[in-house]
């Protein structure tokens, strides 16, 4: 689920102002282009922003025991509670959402720490998103090959997601380092009288991270660790408004 172009998928190739150039992008919203879903990753310098509408949570995938952050959007796969037809019903919509079709690749992904791995955008040619022959959306290149605003605003959102897939990294690092993820067990009762308990969710330990030695807090602190695990915490708030959003449809 990271934004990292697969390379398996021969749909996904470098993006270049040649072959290219004639290349729309649909910018509508949809379950459609893949936005049905019930969780979504997300970005720590993202949290800002995404703490006022939905609740996020760590994820741990069984297989290497490796910590993302999501967000929540729905309690049942395929279920997107803030999707209505073609709108999306919120202020802020994740970056993994409106990055796609594109994503990051890599001319050499076997670099080492410090060296240059070539970062390149890359295009997934079998997006639905995709026209090839300019019937609809937004251009990529203009009739020169040079970028349209379109395109860097592309270029200026994978910066940040490349960005910010490092800095949550480390930021879930060393929340894990310091035994400050804990399940979130998250309780629901819906309006038709239902109620679900959903594991597999975790989230940060507030007792613990109160508790922590002042050296560590002061490091929590200088590199932004103590506001995001705090904005992560009180994310889960928003449950509230899932099971609100979700009792409307019955």
């Amino acid at each position: 689920m990271s934004a990292q172009a697969n390379p398996q998928n021969s749909d996904v190739v470098a993006l270049n102002n040649e072959s290219h150039r004639n290349l729309t992008v649909v910018t509508k919203r949809g379950a459609e282009y893949g936005e049905a879903t019930h969780l979504v990753p997300v970005v720590a310098n993202e949290l800002r922003n995404l703490v006022l509408e939905y609740p996020v949570c760590i994820t741990k995938d069984p297989s290497n025991g490796q910590f993302s952050l999501c967000a929540l959007l729905g309690f049942e796969p395929g279920e997107n509670l803030y999707l209505n037809g073609e709108n999306w019903d919120a202020q802020y919509i994740p970056m993994h959402i409106r990055r796609q079709p594109f994503m990051v690749g890599y001319k050499n992904p076997q670099a080492g720490a410090g060296e240059d791995k070539g970062a390149v955008i890359t295009v997934d040619l079998s997006s639905k998103r995709i026209h090839e022959n300019g019937a609809e959306g937004e251009r990529l290149f203009d009739d020169e090959g040079n970028n349209t605003p379109f395109m860097q605003q592309v270029s200026d959102l994978m910066g940040q997601l490349m960005a910010g897939m490092e800095s949550t990294t480390a930021f879930l690092k060393i929340l894990a380092d310091n035994d400050l993820i804990e399940p979130a067990h998250i309780n629901a009762q819906f309006a038709s009288g239902e109620q679900k308990r959903y594991e597999g969710l975790y989230t940060v330990n507030e007792e613990k991270l109160q508790k922590l030695e002042a050296d560590k807090l002061v490091y929590f602190h200088q590199h932004g660790y103590l506001q995001a695990a705090y904005w992560l915490g009180a994310s889960m708030g928003q449950v509230r408004k899932l099971i609100v959003l979700k009792n409307k449809l019955g």
